[in-house]
């Protein structure tokens, strides 16, 4: 079942908001939720001092026709850009589990969507379904391995992805282009690989534009 968390008090404590002017700020979420059959629901915590949030998930994956994963979302109209700085918490069980950004067509678990994912063995790729049920496909990997820094942006219909240790590229790595509304769910999701474990990721400097 499909679980939606309002996170009013994580928002209060961040003085989240969203630009309307093109200026990088905290990104407003809404709430975290399951996608698909997730065993254990996912949770997230904010420390404001820190500016980290700190995800914890499991899901058997994001893949094929249907997801099983957290998503700590918001809803957004247009284009946009977001930026992190991101790493796993211990070694894991699976080197599948997967973090990132990911922009989504709504919360069902075959829907349309694209994400930037850091793998547990370092791996990182823009991933996409381009159509409702289909299987997901990805563009190949985004240069470099074990990124601790990702971009993910909206610019139209387009999606596109870089990584970078430390710092981000001036270019995009990948790009896809995807029949998407104009409102999306976007945010920060982690899916463990594995239905019974649960894997934690931080995400830390999060800063959403909106263009």
């Amino acid at each position: 079942m499909k679980k939606i968390f309002t996170i009013l008090s994580v928002c209060l404590a961040a003085v989240l908001m969203v630009s309307c002017g093109g200026k990088s700020v905290k990104p407003a979420f809404d709430g975290i939720s399951d996608i698909g059959s997730v065993s254990v629901p996912g949770t997230m915590s904010y420390d404001a001092a820190a500016d980290v949030y700190t995800v914890s998930a499991a899901g058997v994956n994001l893949w094929f026709a249907t997801d099983a994963a957290s998503i700590v979302w918001m809803k957004v109209k247009g284009d946009f850009e977001m930026t992190c700085d991101v790493d796993f918490v211990g070694e894991g069980v699976n080197p599948h589990r997967k973090l990132g950004f990911m922009i989504r067509e709504d919360l069902s678990d075959n829907c349309i969507y694209a994400d930037i994912a850091v793998h547990g063995d370092g791996l990182t790729s823009l991933q996409y379904r381009p159509a409702r049920g289909e299987n997901t496909l990805e563009t190949g990997s985004v240069q470099g391995k074990a990124p601790d820094t990702i971009y993910l942006a909206r610019r139209g219909q387009t999606i596109a992805a870089r990584s970078g240790k430390g710092s981000l590229p001036d270019y995009d790595e990948a790009a896809v282009d995807l029949d998407l509304p104009e409102e999306c769910y976007v945010g920060l999701f982690l899916c463990s690989h594995e239905e019974d474990v649960v894997e934690t990721g931080h995400f830390r400097n999060v800063r959403f534009t909106k263009k």
